[in-house]
């Protein structure tokens, strides 16, 4: 069991160029939603990076640049963003184009606002007992006042509020645009989910019953929910925000070169240790995913079997054996989950390291630059800025390679089950039954494998008239299930054929043939519901027709007596009625739906003598005009059939009526009074 689990759970390679291409043929249908995602995430991404650039500009433009010095024009100049005081107009450094007169700079100084005049940029501008002087010599200067200051003030604040409502703008475009994406995107990821859901339960339903021998249904259930959760992980989380990193990485050394390229080479002089620390991880961390899901695999394998079996469990008190087997199984989770851990605890850790460097390098360096005024503190401020949204999507790297990971296993998975083929299928050119069928049956040599040559069925050849009541009895293994199974076309056979009314079934519609056979198996299965939809089961059947189906089969007795009657709640699989209960409620079903052929596959080998009784009274009626097929171990049950066929490995050997069968004295007579005998033992002679 273990093998088959780790079998599963084995990885490929954490991307796979061909898986993504089936996958994007599920989102092919959405790629309108997909593309109007992706441009929001353009949209998006420049509203990420406008903030740092606006924050420079209000810095370097606004905030500081009222002290900083100010080219001097006549009044006459009218230049745009000039101040006008005292018929000369100054214009900030940054605006600055052309020629002009000379140089001044708005300083205060203990609580006084001064204008100096004569200054030279780049040069220190100190004040020595209340004079402004640079290089030694003393400038002219004139002292400001409140009003004046608030004149040389009022563009600069005019500039911040436009910057500050410029930078509202651009929040709020980030934000619908982030809610429209966020919006857009996971609705079209939940309908894809959708479509695989419904591709892979749709191509399960068409699957032969061998398929689900094979698969265990906790399998096929994680199928079609946990491994499309993590599909809808990858289309959400990873696909759109794959471009949306890639254009931030793209924008941010796009905008720092066209900032500062010396200060952008500083920002990235750690990229080939990143590269380096990257491609580590990815291989580490994919070894230890691989490890971490195979040993969750082993230890869900080990909770179903041993939580289905608790019952032999304790009456074998292996409680303490079970303990050990579970902490060993537990104790190698732990041990993959820690080593997984620590692989993320390492990368984290470097990239914040490698971040912090990076921005200790450009305070260290870009620092001096803005005290020598080769850069501006506004630009180191939006590359501090630009660092942090370069490095993020690396960061975030970790989540979305596990999350590839799991999507990549997951799809491997869900396209093993879509590529495995029905091997019951319609033929190309149908053969429609008539809506009532006669209900004439053939066998024409039929031999049956359920694995290979290892034949259930050899050579079976008989014939049923229509209306007739045949038997199929045998010991366990002789083949009379697989019998009932090939009539309904829930495997096909391998040589012969199965003919119903002359029609050959592998040429009918599987749905047709099956609407025309009712089914009655020993194990009964109830869904979650009322009795009322159990005996409904789907299909446009009449209250009426309902209640009479459990009339007929005595189902009624016992349903009456319940507080909600026919609307009586129905726990998963009928847990709250007995064997005998499950069985009425099945034979009503299947009346119900009125079948031209019926077939009993050990249908009362769960109820007791007494309700025995009162089905073998209902079959007497129901069974007319109707073709039935019983397969049965109590050959008490089966003494008025028209045919009993007596099967042992796979073959036919005997075959008449009851009466016919006891005479000859042959395997029948045999099985008869080895069972004669039982009941005799069990003080149950009148069964006979």
């Amino acid at each position: 069991m273990d093998d088959d689990f780790r079998e599963e759970e084995a990885l490929g390679r954490a991307f796979s160029g061909r898986l993504v291409r089936r996958l994007l043929r599920f989102a092919k249908p959405y790629w309108g939603p997909i593309l109007a995602a992706a441009a929001l995430v353009a949209l998006v991404t420049g509203s990420d990076l406008a903030p740092p650039y606006l924050s420079a500009l209000a810095i370097d433009n606004d905030i500081s640049a009222m002290y900083q010095p100010l080219a001097v024009y006549p009044a006459s100049a009218e230049l745009p963003g000039g101040i006008y005081y005292r018929g000369s107009e100054y214009v900030p450094q940054h605006d600055v184009k052309g020629r002009h007169g000379a140089w001044a700079q708005i300083v205060s100084s203990g609580g006084v606002t001064y204008l100096v005049s004569g200054v030279t940029p780049g040069k220190a501008l100190k004040f020595v007992s209340g004079q402004a002087t640079s290089g030694g010599g003393t400038l002219p200067q004139q002292r400001l006042t409140r009003s004046s200051v608030n004149a040389f003030r009022a563009p600069f604040i005019h500039g911040l509020e436009l910057l500050g409502l410029i930078y509202a703008l651009v929040v709020l475009v980030a934000f619908a645009a982030n809610y429209a994406q966020t919006y857009i995107l996971e609705l079209a990821g939940q309908r894809i989910i959708f479509d695989v859901r419904k591709a892979i339960f749709t191509h399960v339903e068409r699957m032969h019953l061998g398929y689900f021998d094979k698969n265990p249904i906790g399998r096929l259930v994680t199928r079609v929910t946990n491994d499309t959760e993590a599909l809808n992980e990858m289309y959400t989380s990873v696909m759109i925000n794959i471009f949306k990193d890639f254009f931030m990485l793209v924008g941010a050394i796009v905008v720092m070169f066209t900032m500062n390229h010396l200060l952008a080479y500083v920002s990235y002089a750690v990229i080939p240790v990143l590269v380096l620390v990257t491609a580590l991880y990815t291989r580490f961390a994919r070894d230890a995913y691989r490890t971490v899901r195979m040993r969750l695999a082993r230890l869900n394998a080990f909770l179903s079997e041993n939580f289905s079996g608790m019952r032999v469990v304790q009456v074998m008190r292996q409680e303490r054996m079970q303990q050990q087997r579970f902490d060993v199984d537990n104790s190698g989770y732990l041990r993959a989950g820690i080593r997984e851990l620590t692989i993320f605890a390492v990368f984290r850790p470097t990239m914040n390291f490698l971040y912090n460097a990076t921005v200790a390098a450009l305070l260290w360096w870009g620092g001096a630059s803005v005290l020598e005024s080769v850069v501006t503190f506004g630009v180191l401020y939006a590359f501090v800025g630009y660092a942090q949204q370069f490095f993020q999507p690396i960061q975030d790297m970790a989540d979305k390679y596990q999350i590839m990971q799991s999507a990549m296993a997951a799809s491997e998975r869900i396209f093993q089950v879509l590529d495995t083929p029905a091997e019951v299928t319609d033929a190309v050119s149908l053969q429609a039954l008539p809506p009532r069928p006669r209900g004439e049956i053939r066998f024409e040599h039929v031999w049956f494998a359920y694995d290979g040559e290892n034949y259930v069925l050899k050579d079976v050849d008989f014939t049923v008239a229509p209306g007739q009541s045949v038997a199929f009895v045998g010991a366990t293994g002789a083949g009379k299930s697989s019998i009932v199974n090939l009539l309904g076309r829930f495997y096909d056979v391998q040589r012969g054929r199965i003919l119903l009314d002359g029609q050959d079934v592998s040429r009918v519609p599987q749905q047709e043939l099956r609407r025309a056979i009712g089914v009655v198996q020993q194990d009964v299965f109830l869904f979650a519901g009322n009795i009322r939809d159990n005996i409904r089961l789907g299909d446009p059947v009449s209250d009426g027709d309902v209640e009479e189906a459990a009339r007929h089969v005595h189902a009624a007795q016992f349903i009456e007596r319940l507080p909600a009657k026919y609307d009586e709640a129905v726990q998963e699989r009928g847990a709250t009625f007995s064997a005998g209960q499950r069985q009425l409620v099945a034979f009503a079903r299947v009346l119900a739906h009125d079948p031209a052929i019926l077939v009993l596959d050990e249908a009362t080998a769960s109820i007791d003598t007494e309700t025995e009784t009162l089905i073998q009274q209902a079959l007497q009626r129901v069974s007319r005009d109707r073709t039935s097929l019983i397969v049965a171990h109590r050959l008490s049950t089966i003494r008025n059939c028209d045919q009993i066929f007596v099967m042992h490995h796979g073959r036919i050997v005997e075959r008449g009526t009851h009466e016919e069968l006891l005479v000859r004295r042959g395997l029948y007579w045999d099985l008869y009074r080895l069972q004669y005998r039982e009941a005799e033992e069990l003080g149950d002679v009148g069964a006979d």
